[in-house]
This record gives C-alpha cells, structure tokens and sequence, in this order.
C-alpha cells in the first residue's frame, strides 16, 4: 500500500480509534447482508398468506389445535392455488441464480473490488424484490423468474464481501469483525420475517408490502454504501496515517499490489483438500439455514398453529439468538487465538461442530415436544443459537486459507453450498405433501443426517494455514504446514 497526502498522526486518538475505517465498512457490510437476507427470506412468511390453503383434506391426528380451518382458505385475501410442491419449487428458485452467479461475481470482485460487486447486486436484488408482486400476479413462472434473477444478484455478495473484508481485516481481528459483518444475515432475517407478520396483521393481509418495504430500504442502503466504502485501504482518501501503517503491518498473506496477481488458480482450489472440505461443510450449514429461513414460518402456522403475526415474530426467534452467538463467540474466537488457549484450526473445527450438531439436536427435540408451544419455540431457539458458532469458524476460514483469492474461493465455497437451498425446498415440499407433523419430523431426521456427514467430512480435511496457490509469485514468506495445530 501506498501512504496518501494524509493528516499526520503521532498516535491512534479516541477518535481516530471511533472512526475507524474498517469498523465504518464492517458497519455498512453488516446492513448490506442483512438487507440482502431480508429480501431473499420475506417471502417465506408473505406466501403464507399469498396462497390459498386448500390443500389438506384430512386432519392430522398428530397435529395441533387452532383457527385453521382445513376446508376453507385461511386468508380470504389469498390470491394464488399454488401446490406445496410449487410453493418448493417457487423457495427455492433462488437459489438456481444463487448458485450460478457465485464464481462470476467471485471473478468480478478479484478484478473490480468488494465495493461495487456487493453493492450493484444488491440494488439490483432490491429492483426485483419491488417487482416482485408483479410478477407473482402474472404467473407463477414469472415467479420464479423473478426469484432466480434475485438469486443472480445476491450471488456475488458472500465473494465479494470476502474479498473485502479480507483487504480490510487483520488476522487477529478476524473472527470477530467477520462474524458481526456475516451475522446480518440473522438480522436481515429477524427484521423481514417479524416486520413481515406484523405488517401483514395491521394491512389486513396486504401482502405486496412486504416486499415494497425491503425493497426500499436497501436501496437508501445501496445510497450510503457508495459514499462510504472502498475497496482497500489504499483507496480510501480519509483513511488516518495510523490506520494505514497498522493495516500494512497486520494483513497477513494480502498481496498489496494486485497488479502481480495471476489468474485465479481455480484448478489449484479444485485440487485443495482443505477447500473440498470448506465446500462440503458449507452444505451443513446452507442446508440447516435454509431449512429454517424457507419453511419454519410454514411449520409454525401450519403445524402449531400460530397466528400470521405470531408466525413472524417466533420464527425470528431462532435467528435473534442466533445473532447473539455469533457476536459473542467472535469475540470468545480470538480471545482464545490471541491466548494461545486454542490453535487457529482447533477453533475452527471445535465452533464448526457446534454450530452443526446444535441446530439438529434442537428442531428433533421441537418435533417432539407435541403441542406445547413454548416448548417447541424454545427448543428451536436454542437450537438454531448454536449455528451462531458457525461464523467465527467456517465463514471466516476461506481468509485462512488464502487472503488474496479470498473472493473466488469464497464463490466457490457458497456456491456448492447454496446447491442445499437448491434441493431442500423442493424436497421439503414433496415430503409434506399435508403438512403433518410426522411429515414434518421425516424433514428435521433427514435434515440431521446430511449436516452430520458433511460436516463430518470438513473435520476430516480442514486447515487454517495460507495454501500455497495463495501466493502470486514466490516469495521467501510462505506459511507452510499446518503450524496452528
């Protein structure tokens, strides 16, 4: 990096220290994934009420009492007959463009920076999510249509603020500034999901609503994003002397001129054990996520019963102690780093495992818990909490393995792992044809056994040292073998 013509500076003041640059992107990274996460989940609880429920012909003798009614629709405003089978494949549509535009936007974000491939995709995901009623009027393939495109604009998000973050953040910092910037994912969930029920219950089930609101709150974000967030820290022009020189100092394996950068080494990553176990593990996590985001708010209404504004607001309880875990345990990350209580790998495996086996511990024990429906919140609350752990591990372990191709990596990463919201809404839907709770239960087992096995598999080939395709000329600093051991 090269110093700018910047106001001297002796010593990190206070307020050098509260202006932080990377603490203002991490801020603005924070909003920007909780919009995006908004967007893509409001649809969850709206199509609740979209859709007419006309669909079951048999009382579950399992199932829970409540106002539904199994013959009649539960919304008189309901304008769509869609099957659970296409209401599947409708969730799940995102995804298709989800997947596709993972290594696109991971190449853009290598050659052009974070900043304006995370930001564009997410105008461009809040134009469609305006559009989205729209769409859903005309037909259900435009529908879907529409879904896939929102999915190719939120594709190069997790690429791209990789990429930045991995330019901004020193190694020691980490887990905590990457958990809280990943963490608006929970946010952005909690936000849409409760916001959604409760505008749903004060509009007398206006469903468009929803989506017009989070449509224009990220794009007064997308506003703001622009004025305040660069790429590196040498592109910033009001970036303190002292900051600068700390960022240089502490940016491990960052290669500071990208112009001798190669092409990524894509068949080098293909070639990784330790990125096969990333992408693998990431399928753990993607598939307990998705599962919760796409179909809890269905599960709570159909099955237990709730209210359309209790559905919101409990199905974003999961997500509000999940967001909590996640900032605390990336503090508790790098305390145990920096104290030498763990190895950089230790940590990452040991929070991996938690954040696997909580959420499938938890939504078993939900399901059988009857109709008891503080239980049942309950179980599914602290469950979910524990994939909060997943962030200070696993999410911030593509910057382990290589800090320059941190935004490629990352598309390859997320990309294998959205193939879960590919496969589970639509598989979800056909294995609840009633939506009764043993059907229900069917889903959370089968749920359980594919997070066990992929996480499995990360335990076996991860690793948090600098791999050698990191490195764009050779140079006398290499970090070889896995010394974090």
């Amino acid at each position: 990096m090269e110093s700018k013509n910047r106001r001297p500076s002796e010593s990190r003041s206070i307020i050098d220290s509260a202006c932080s640059k990377r603490i203002i992107i991490a801020v603005m990274g924070f909003i920007g994934i909780a919009n995006a996460y908004a967007m893509r989940s409001v649809l969850s609880v709206a199509i609740t009420e979209m859709v007419e429920d006309i669909h079951k012909t048999a009382i579950d003798p399992n199932g829970c009492p409540g106002p539904i009614k199994h013959t009649n629709t539960t919304n008189p405003n309901a304008e769509f007959d869609w099957s659970e089978t296409l209401q599947g494949h409708i969730l799940g549509a995102f995804y298709y463009g989800y997947v596709f535009a993972q290594i696109p936007g991971g190449i853009l974000a290598q050659k052009y920076g974070g900043k304006h491939v995370f930001g564009v995709g997410i105008f461009l995901t809040a134009v469609l999510t305006l559009l989205t009623p729209l769409a859903a009027r005309i037909g259900p393939a435009y529908m879907i249509g529409v879904r896939v495109l929102e999915g190719i604009g939120e594709g190069p998000s997790i690429p791209a603020m990789n990429a930045l973050l991995a330019q901004w953040v020193p190694i020691n910092e980490r887990s905590r500034i990457g958990s809280f910037v990943f963490a608006g994912n929970m946010i952005g969930t909690i936000v849409a999901q409760s916001s959604a029920g409760y505008l749903l219950k004060v509009t007398d089930d206006n469903w468009p609503l929803v989506f017009y609101g989070c449509g224009i709150v990220a794009l007064i974000w997308y506003v703001f994003w622009n004025l305040l967030v660069y790429s590196s820290p040498n592109e910033h022009p009001t970036i303190s002397d002292y900051e600068l020189t700390y960022l240089e100092r502490h940016l491990k394996g960052v290669n500071k001129n990208k112009n001798t950068l190669k092409s990524t080494p894509w068949l080098s990553m293909l070639s990784s054990g330790p990125m096969w176990g990333l992408m693998i593990g990431q399928i753990a996590h993607d598939w307990a996520l998705f599962m919760i985001n796409a179909d809890l708010p269905k599960y709570m209404k159909s099955v237990m019963k709730f209210s359309i504004a209790e559905t919101g607001v409990w199905s974003s309880m999961p997500h509000v102690l999940m967001w909590v875990f996640a900032i605390l345990t990336g503090w508790l990350s790098d305390y145990l780093i920096s104290n030498g209580k763990l190895g950089i790998l230790q940590q990452r495996r040991l929070f991996s495992t938690i954040a696997c086996i909580g959420p499938m511990l938890g939504t078993l024990a939900a399901s059988y818990a009857g109709c008891d429906k503080i239980k049942v919140v309950v179980l599914f609350t602290i469950g979910m909490a524990t994939m909060g752990f997943f962030y200070s591990s696993m999410k911030v372990n593509v910057m382990d393995l290589s800090p320059n191709y941190a935004g490629p990596a990352m598309a390859m990463v997320n990309g294998v792992g959205a193939v879960a919201g590919i496969v589970s809404p639509p598989l979800i839907g056909y294995l609840i044809p009633n939506n009764t709770l043993l059907e229900w239960r069917n889903v959370f087992w089968i749920s359980g056994g594919v997070v066990i096995v992929a996480n499995s598999i990360y335990l076996v080939l991860a690793s948090a040292s600098i791999q050698w395709w990191n490195n764009p000329v050779p140079t006398s600093e290499t970090d070889d073998g896995d010394t974090d051991l």
